[in-house]
C-alpha cells in the first residue's frame, strides 16, 4: 500500500508540476490555431462576421489579416495595448509585417509560431502566422496570444502537494491496517492451520473471516479437511479389513499345511479334507487380490471404455450362470424380468462386472424368501436395471458410504466368503467411467434395490 501511494504521488507530481508548462503551451497553441481556422473559414466564405470577435475574446487573442500587398483587411483585438500586432509596438521597425508575410511564404508546412517577450509587461507572448488562399489571392493571418506566468501557480501547487502527500500517506497507512486485519491476518491463521494439517492433524479447522473470498477459501479448506479425515478413517478401515482378510486365510492355510505334514499325511480322507480347506482359503485370497487390482484399474481417471451394442438379457443370463453353485448351496432363487428385445450400448465386460457385484451382494444379503429379483425397466432413451433383495437393508446414514473402498456397515471386520468387500467400490468406478446414473434404494428390514441406467442401442459407426 505504501509503494502504491508513492507511485500515485509521483504520477501526480509529474502531471501537476513537471508537465504543467508543456501542457499549457500545447493547449495555447491549439487555441490559437482554432482562432486562425475560424478566420480562414470566414475568408473562404467571404463572411468575416461577429462570431470571429467572440472567438477572439473567448481565447484572449488579437488577430489581423493582410493581403499580399501588406495591407490590413481585417483585425480583431482582445488584448488592447498588449497586442504585438499593433503598429505602436514597432516604431523601430515599421516594416515588420512584410517580414512576417515573407516568413509565412517560405515556412515549411502550413503555419509557424514563436515566443517573444512583451515590451509592456513581463508576460511572454506567442506569435502565430499562416498563409491562406481565398478569392484567387493569398491572405496572411497573424494571431497574437499572451502566455500566462505559471511560476506562482506551480508554487501554490507545490505547497498544496505537501499536504496532499501527508494526507495520502495517512490514508494509505489506515487502508493498509484494514487490509492487514481483514485479509493478511486470516491468511496467516490459515497458513498455521495448513501446517498443522500437513503435520497430520486432520481435526484442524480453518476460521472463515474477512472478505467473501477469504471466507470461501476457509470453507473450501474445511471441506477438504473433512474429506481428508474421512479418507484417513477409510484408510484405517481398509488396512484393518485387508489385514484381517489376508491374515485369516494365511493362518488357516499354514495351520492345515502343518496338519497335513504332521498328522493327516498318511490318511487320504483327512488329507483331502484339509486340502479342500486350503484350496477354499487360497481361492478367497485370489478373489481379494483380483478385486483390489480391478479397483486400482477401474478407479483410474483415464479408464478406457469400449461401448458396443449388447443383448441385455443374454448378458444377465451369462452372469447369473456364474452363481449356479452358490445358488444351489444357499438354496437361493433368481427371478429375471428382462425383455428379450432390449439392446443396450455399453462396455459389456465392465458393465458385466457391475451386475456381477450387484447380484453377488444381493445373494449375500438375501432375505428369508431366498429370492433375488433382476428387472429391466425400459424408459425413453435408457434402460434401468434393478437388482432387488429382501434382506436387512441399509440405514439412511450408511447409504452414502457403502460405495467407499472396503467400507463395512457392521465395522466388526467379519469376513464374507462370498466376496472381497470391494465389489461396490468397483461398480461405482465403472459407472462413473460410463457416465451413467447408479445408486441404491434401501431401508432397514425392507431390503435393497441396487440400480444403474444404460443407454439404448446406437447406430454403429463405420470404420
Amino acid at each position: 500500500m505504501m509503494l502504491y501511494a508513492i507511485a500515485i504521488l509521483m504520477l501526480l507530481w509529474s502531471f501537476q508540476i513537471v508537465f504543467l508548462k508543456p501542457y499549457y503551451r500545447n493547449t495555447k497553441i491549439s487555441d490559437v490555431r482554432f482562432v486562425a481556422s475560424v478566420i480562414e473559414e470566414g475568408l473562404k466564405s467571404g463572411n468575416l462576421n461577429e462570431n470571429i470577435v467572440q472567438v477572439a475574446i473567448a481565447n484572449n487573442v488579437c488577430a489581423a489579416v493582410y493581403n499580399s500587398q501588406g495591407q490590413q483587411v481585417y483585425g480583431v483585438d482582445a488584448l488592447g495595448v498588449n497586442c504585438f500586432l499593433s503598429r505602436t509596438n514597432h516604431t523601430d521597425n515599421p516594416n515588420f509585417i512584410e517580414e512576417y508575410i515573407h516568413q509565412a511564404q517560405v515556412v515549411r508546412g502550413t503555419d509557424f509560431y514563436f515566443y517573444l517577450d512583451s515590451g509592456r509587461s513581463d508576460r511572454e507572448m506567442m506569435f502565430y502566422g499562416k498563409e491562406v488562399a481565398a478569392d484567387f489571392t493569398n491572405y496572411y493571418v497573424f494571431v497574437n496570444a499572451p502566455i500566462e506566468l505559471l511560476d506562482s501557480t506551480i508554487s501554490i501547487l507545490q505547497d498544496q502537494y505537501v499536504y496532499v502527500t501527508i494526507a495520502v500517506f495517512i490514508l494509505s497507512s489506515f487502508m493498509a491496517l484494514i487490509i492487514a486485519s481483514r485479509i493478511a491476518k486470516p491468511l496467516g491463521s490459515m497458513v498455521n492451520s495448513a501446517k498443522r494439517l500437513a503435520a497430520g492433524d486432520v481435526h484442524v479447522e480453518f476460521e472463515p473471516s474477512g472478505y467473501n473470498e477469504v471466507t470461501e477459501l476457509a470453507q473450501t479448506l474445511n471441506y477438504a479437511t473433512q474429506e481428508i479425515a474421512k479418507m484417513d478413517e477409510l484408510r484405517k478401515d481398509l488396512i484393518a479389513n485387508v489385514s484381517h482378510d489376508i491374515k485369516t486365510p494365511l493362518t488357516t492355510i499354514k495351520a492345515y499345511a502343518e496338519m497335513i505334514k504332521e498328522i493327516s499325511g498318511s490318511s487320504a480322507k483327512k488329507r483331502n479334507e484339509h486340502l479342500d480347506i486350503i484350496l477354499k482359503e487360497a481361492t478367497h485370497l485370489d478373489i481379494l487380490v483380483s478385486d483390489m487390482l480391478n479397483l486400482s484399474q477401474y478407479g483410474h481417471p483415464q479408464l478406457k471404455i469400449e461401448p458396443i451394442n449388447v443383448h441385455l438379457k443374454s448378458m444377465i443370463e451369462n452372469i447369473v450362470g456364474l452363481f449356479t453353485g452358490t445358488l444351489r448351496s444357499m438354496r437361493v432363487k433368481i427371478v429375471m424380468s428382462v425383455d428379450e428385445a432390449i439392446l443396450v450400448h455399453c462396455d459389456e465386460i465392465k458393465i458385466g462386472q457391475v451386475l456381477f457385484n450387484y447380484i453377488n451382494n444381493a445373494i449375500s444379503h438375501v432375505g428369508e424368501d431366498k429370492t433375488v429379483h433382476v428387472k429391466a425397466i425400459r424408459k425413453k432413451d435408457t434402460v434401468r436395471i434393478e437388482v432387488i433383495d429382501h434382506g436387512k437393508g441399509i440405514s439412511k446414514e450408511e447409504i452414502p458410504y457403502i460405495w467407499d473402498r472396503y467400507y463395512k456397515i457392521d465395522k466388526n471386520f467379519a469376513r464374507s466368503d462370498a466376496g472381497s468387500g470391494l465389489g461396490l467400490a468397483i461398480a461405482k468406478s465403472i459407472c462413473l467411467a460410463h457416465k451413467v446414473p447408479y445408486g441404491v434404494i434401501s431401508s432397514p428390514e425392507k431390503g435393497s434395490t441396487f440400480y444403474l441406467e444404460l443407454p439404448l442401442e446406437q447406430e454403429e459407426k463405420e470404420i
